[in-house]
């Protein structure tokens, strides 16, 4: 079979490409397909992301010229993702393959509508074009039936490397937050938090704020609340990097207001790493009942959580456990990939019904 994905390049940093990436280098997708993959998103000057939005283009038609292309895998967003991404669906259905959108943004309810009624019937037609419409959770399917016919809506979590074994340390010595470093993430809030706290914290206790901070402005924060010797800024990390942190990381943090589906709790949870992190979207679906959440910008109980967990050994084990088993069953990466499989031969299959 062949399959032609369509997404971001590893210049624009976020969990689309993190996504990407797992389908491009995972060894046993790739012997079940024949995965050509073309970016139509970059990071950048507009200059730069037109120019790569035409080179994916090209790419793409001469991909669907030279090859029977018979599924065409599109990892979508909001906004300018759905016009481009457009774009790329038209072309595959001109050259006869079917279409599976795997939709990453979480406000797209949200900005659809926001946008007047012609475009709204613009957007509208784009999204039922596709054979298939991926969602990140049963939050975001009951969202997209609003838009999609619901038989055309599938969840299909996001996934990531699961160790065979619970690899998790619970000496290590790092709280570890990963992602955009903005207020909508919750950044500021944690920032409040360990300020909270400081004081009761070991000097050994380093809190690690993994991501692009673009104007500076979180440092700008972090000095004046006085935190330079406590919180470490390694800026946007790469695999080994993060997996070098995640040895020595004792809990991490993600106190989003908005999430569509958080690569960076699911790989937390596939380490093993106690998770605290907000009850908005998808996040009750990834951790399940038994794990305490918190309301977004509920500095003070973030704080609470924070310092329960680091005095308490046994309830960071616990959560471990609990975390790390529920990861292996539903997010490991392995299971994720032969699910994305088996939805590529139903479509076929379907097609062939018709």
């Amino acid at each position: 079979m062949n399959v032609l994905m369509v997404g971001v390049d590893k210049n624009r940093v976020g969990g689309m490409w993190t996504v990407a990436e797992t389908f491009i280098n995972n060894e046993w997708f790739n012997q079940k397909v024949n995965l050509y993959y073309v970016a139509t998103a970059t990071g950048g000057s507009k200059i730069k992301r037109i120019g790569k939005m035409l080179e994916g283009y090209c790419k793409a038609i001469k991909i669907f010229a030279s090859k029977k292309i018979d599924i065409v895998h599109i990892h979508m967003a909001e906004k300018g993702s759905v016009y481009r991404k457009g774009i790329v669906i038209f072309l595959a259905k001109l050259f006869g393959a079917k279409v599976i959108v795997q939709m990453h943004a979480g406000p797209i309810l949200a900005w659809y509508e926001s946008l007047p009624k012609r475009k709204q019937v613009t957007v509208a037609k784009i999204f039922n074009s596709a054979d298939q419409m991926l969602v990140l959770g049963e939050y975001w399917k009951k969202q997209m039936a609003t838009i999609v016919a619901v038989d055309k809506i599938e969840v299909l979590y996001n996934g990531a490397e699961c160790p065979e074994e619970n690899p998790y340390n619970a000496d290590g010595k790092y709280i570890l937050y990963m992602g955009l470093l903005k207020k909508t993430k919750g950044t500021y809030d944690l920032i409040d938090a360990i300020k909270l706290i400081d004081s009761e914290l070991s000097q050994e206790i380093k809190v690690y704020l993994c991501g692009v901070d673009e104007n500076g402005e979180t440092a700008q924060y972090v000095t004046e609340h006085g935190l330079q010797n406590r919180i470490v800024m390694p800026g946007w990390i790469d695999k080994n990097t993060r997996l070098a942190l995640f040895k020595n990381t004792q809990i991490c943090v993600l106190p989003s207001y908005f999430e569509a589906l958080s690569m960076t709790v699911v790989e937390a949870m596939c380490y093993g790493i106690p998770m605290i992190t907000t009850n908005i979207s998808t996040m009750p679906e990834l951790l399940g009942d038994e794990i305490e959440k918190i309301e977004p910008g509920d500095v003070h109980k973030l704080a609470e959580l924070v310092l329960e967990l680091v005095r308490n050994r046994e309830l960071r084990l616990n959560n471990s456990k609990i975390e790390y088993a529920r990861a292996k069953e539903k997010f490991s990466q392995d299971k994720i990939m032969k699910r994305t499989v088996d939805i590529y031969n139903e479509v076929e299959q379907k097609h062939c019904e018709v």
